[in-house]
């Protein structure tokens, strides 16, 4: 995301169009959500318009807001323009996050544990995700509770593990030394797994109520992962490898379970998320207020 303030192209009016489109400097510095609210006021030079504009860059979590007012009369000669830049949240402690995981993912686990079979919503990965979170957060507020925070784009709470393709052996034990739970998610970049498998001792993941585990299959040879972007919940660990809940992945266009072991990763990153609270980012609002 680019620092300081950003060139808002004002001369393009994009801030008189209903709804707003976001200026191109704040559109290529990344994925954002956004949200914004009108006022109209009659004054004595006539129609006095004020556009607020709240701004979430989803890799980050950082926040830009904006306030704009113009004459409806003469937008280009009367627009005023102020930014304001908050920074992403602060970082958890440990103890924090594993409160977080026992608050809520339990939970996320056995909502993808019973969609296995099933296909939720468009059949993307991302949208099993995000169906999960919002069903879960739409039960704690039935019950008082603090809901957890829904994915923003690809953020998904808070990062707990990043590591790469490597050589074999390298990230062992990196499940175990960032405590990856049920309940996490996990998010592959570019990321390619190749395993070899010797006739007979082919292993396919199988959902039993619980747990997942490997029975042989007949077969042999060498079978590839690759996945550009992908997105799946965490169902359990076993040394090295994640056991997740996936749609759109194994199963083309439903859920499914896969196995994905750092020790037959080739290239690319996997990323773990910790499902956090949303108390932790704070509503997205579009209000402006004075220092």
């Amino acid at each position: 995301m680019a620092t300081g303030d950003f060139d808002l192209s004002l001369s393009t009016l994009w801030f008189t169009k209903n709804p707003p489109a976001l200026p191109a400097a704040i559109r290529d510095a990344g994925t954002t959500t956004h949200t914004y609210s009108w006022t109209t006021e009659q004054s004595y030079l006539g129609i006095s318009k004020t556009l607020i504009v709240a701004i979430r860059f989803t890799d980050t979590l950082a926040t830009t807001k904006l306030l704009l007012t113009w004459e409806s009369s003469s937008p280009r000669k009367t627009v005023k323009a102020q930014q304001k830049h908050f920074p992403p949240p602060a970082a958890l402690s440990e103890e924090d996050l594993l409160k977080a995981s026992k608050t809520y993912g339990e939970n996320i686990a056995k909502w993808a544990e019973d969609s296995v079979g099933s296909r939720v919503g468009d059949g993307e990965c991302w949208t099993l995700i995000y169906s999960a979170l919002s069903d879960i957060a739409d039960t704690y507020r039935r019950v008082g509770q603090v809901p957890p925070l829904v994915s923003q784009g690809r953020t998904h709470g808070v990062m707990i593990l990043s590591v790469s393709g490597a050589s074999p052996g390298s990230n062992t034990g990196m499940l175990q030394l960032a405590d990856v739970r049920r309940g996490d998610i996990l998010e592959l970049n570019s990321a390619h797994f190749r395993i070899l498998e010797s006739a007979g001792d082919v292993q396919k993941p199988v959902f039993k109520p619980g747990s997942m585990v490997s029975e042989p299959i007949k077969g042999g040879g060498e079978r590839n992962i690759r996945m550009a972007r992908h997105t799946a919940i965490v169902v359990g660990v076993e040394g090295d490898a994640v056991e997740v809940v996936e749609q759109n992945g194994s199963t083309i266009g439903g859920v499914g379970l896969e196995k994905y072991d750092l020790n037959t990763m080739q290239g690319g990153e996997m990323q773990i998320w910790r499902v956090v609270g949303e108390k932790y980012l704070g509503a997205l609002e579009a209000v402006w207020e004075d220092e």
